[in-house]
């Protein structure tokens, strides 16, 4: 299958790779703190931007909605991971425990089941886009567990851009307020990308996009810290 490279898919395709490289790079750094949540945010940012890519790239076809599944496995991680990235950086160090982490898995390995299975509960159909201007290949209509997972996400992404806030405003030490303004930055985006899809403006997932700068931003995070 042909890679098309569009206005659409070239920003994903470089998200996929940089958020390659940093995901081997936090695993080669791995002893450093909040290293595995770090690692998640990125392999979840690969997926939902590499997926989103190649669904994109696909014909209307089963080779589509195998990419759209990718896709969404990875905005499914992301947002947990972030969540416990927030826990980790704003000193909540106490919480990161091993129920409250199984607690927070639920929702995405959950999704990732019905995304696999594709069970009518998360979606239950689609329709092929041929025009010559279409982004997406295939339109979904989604079943009521998509509704959940999205609220959920956006949710936890909301709870841990108020830890962000809470930290920067805590501490006046430059160096503290550089380094959660750089994680309230990562965190906003994609939360507002996606946040516009799951409203129903827009056909397109702007979440994955988004780190471009998401990506800079919390590698920049991790150098004043």
């Amino acid at each position: 299958m042909a890679i098309a490279l569009t206005p659409y898919t070239i920003p994903l395709w470089v998200v996929a790779i940089v958020g390659s490289g940093l995901a081997a790079l936090t695993a080669y750094y791995h002893e450093q703190k909040g290293a595995y949540a770090l690692f998640a945010v990125f392999i979840g940012a690969v997926l939902w931007a590499g997926g989103y890519a190649m669904e994109m790239s696909s014909a209307p076809s089963q080779m589509a909605i195998f990419w759209y599944k990718i896709h969404f496995i990875g905005s499914a991680i992301v947002p947990t991971a972030i969540f416990v990235m927030a826990l980790r950086f704003t000193g909540r160090d106490d919480l990161i425990r091993a129920r409250n982490i199984a607690l927070l898995a639920a929702m995405p390995v959950v999704t990732t089941v019905l995304i696999v299975t594709s069970h009518d509960i998360w979606i239950q159909g689609h329709i092929a886009n041929t025009g010559p201007d279409a982004v997406l290949p295939l339109t979904y209509q989604f079943g009521p567990w998509f509704p959940i997972y999205a609220y959920y996400s956006l949710a936890i992404a909301v709870v841990a851009i108020g830890m962000f806030v809470q930290a920067a405003l805590e501490r006046s030490d430059e160096s503290w307020v550089n380094a959660t303004t750089a994680f309230l930055v990562a965190t906003v985006l994609p939360t507002v990308g996606t946040g516009i899809y799951v409203i129903g403006n827009t056909t397109i997932d702007y979440g994955p996009f988004a780190f471009l700068i998401s990506g800079v931003c919390i590698m920049a995070a991790m150098f004043y810290l």
